[in-house]
C-alpha cells in the first residue's frame, strides 16, 4: 500500500517513474504487470486504459500484441511517444492523450482485450461505470478484460487493518499530490453489472489487491 503514495507523487516525474516505482515497491509493480501479461498469452489488439509510461504495453508487444493506449497525464503521454520512436514501436503501439470520457469515440468490437493497472481506483463511480460500459462495447466476442487494482479486503478484521493503515497514507498522499485513490469495494460485481462474466479473481497483499479476469457474457456477444 505504501507504494500508492509514491505512485501519485512520481506521476509528476515521468522520466523516472517506472524505475523509482519498481524500486519503492520492491519489484511488485513489475510483478503485477507480468501477471496481467500472463493472462493474455495470445497476440491480438489490446486497449490499455491509463497506459502511463507504456511499460505494460511494451511487455504486451513483446509477446506479439498491438496496443492502443491512452492516459490523461500529458507528461506520461510525452514519455510514451518518445518510447515509441526510440524503440521502433510505431507499427505496434499508438497512444492518445485523453481520459476515460473519450472511450465513447473508440470503435465497436475492435479489441481482443482491454487491460488496466492501478488506474480505476483513481476514478469516480460514474467514471468507472462509463469505462466498463465502453470496455464491453469495444471488445470483440470472446474478448477479455484484465483489471489489476487496489480493492477492499473481504474479511472484517483485514478490512479494519487496511483502513487504519490507509488513512494516514491517504492524508500524506493528498498533502503532496492533491489527489487520492479509493480501493474498489466490489470490482468483480461492477464488471458483472455491465455485462461481463468473471473468469477468476486473484487476491494478494493482505486481500487488498486483486487481478480480475472477465469476458463478455454470452448475451453480449455478437
Amino acid at each position: 500500500m505504501f507504494s500508492y503514495i509514491f505512485m501519485k507523487i512520481l506521476e509528476s516525474r515521468p522520466r523516472s517513474y517506472d524505475r523509482l516505482m519498481n524500486k519503492v515497491s520492491r519489484g511488485r509493480v513489475v510483478s503485477v504487470k507480468q501477471a496481467v501479461v500472463a493472462e493474455l498469452i495470445a497476440s491480438g489488439r489490446i486497449l490499455d486504459i491509463g497506459c502511463g509510461t507504456g511499460e505494460l504495453a511494451v511487455m504486451l508487444i513483446a509477446q506479439g500484441a498491438s496496443v492502443d493506449g491512452f492516459d490523461i497525464n500529458p507528461k506520461m503521454i510525452e514519455i510514451v511517444r518518445e518510447r515509441i520512436v526510440t524503440q521502433n514501436l510505431e507499427s505496434a503501439f499508438s497512444v492518445r492523450h485523453m481520459g476515460v470520457d473519450g472511450m465513447d469515440g473508440l470503435p465497436d468490437s475492435y479489441y481482443d482485450a482491454v487491460v488496466s493497472t492501478l488506474v480505476l481506483s483513481e476514478l469516480s463511480d460514474d467514471e468507472r461505470r462509463f469505462a466498463f460500459k465502453h470496455a464491453l462495447r469495444v471488445l470483440k466476442p470472446h474478448g477479455l478484460i484484465v483489471i489489476a487494482d487496489e480493492v477492499v479486503p473481504r474479511k472484517t478484521i483485514k478490512k479494519l487493518i487496511h483502513t487504519m493503515i490507509r488513512i494516514p497514507m491517504l492524508i500524506a498522499t493528498f498533502l503532496v499530490s492533491r489527489t487520492t485513490t479509493r480501493p474498489l469495494a466490489n470490482l468483480s460485481g461492477e464488471l458483472t453489472a455491465v455485462g461481463f462474466t468473471i473468469e477468476k479473481e486473484t487476491r494478494s497483499h493482505g486481500d487488498s489487491f486483486a487481478i480480475v479476469v472477465g469476458h463478455l457474457a454470452q448475451e453480449n456477444q455478437i
